[in-house]
């Protein structure tokens, strides 16, 4: 490989690298604020962010067909989901009700 082309693929991926740890800190600014929140503050949050993207929806002349949208789940989901449910079930199992 010529001198030039590594140069080429380290600039490439350094670009990579500070796209990737920018957008980890974008995301850090947006949930730090929600760290230091109480269950039940968290709770109102989800719900304050819910009633927004309701009244978005709500806007939107094309929102039934916005609804109706469905995405394929992960191809990770089946196994994730059993794994949950073995985990609550244990759980279930060592704190009777």
């Amino acid at each position: 490989m010529r001198s030039k082309d590594r140069d080429a693929i380290r600039a490439y991926v350094a670009r990579l690298d500070h796209e990737r740890a920018t957008l980890a800190s974008e995301l850090e600014e947006e949930i730090a604020p929600v760290r230091a929140l109480s269950i039940a503050e968290r709770g109102a949050w989800v719900a304050s962010v819910c009633r927004s993207a309701w009244a978005v929806l709500r806007s939107r002349q094309d929102m039934h067909e916005v609804l109706a949208m469905r995405e394929a789940p992960a191809p990770d989901f089946e196994e994730l989901w059993k794994g949950l449910m073995a985990r609550r079930k244990a759980a279930q199992t060592r704190t009777p009700s």
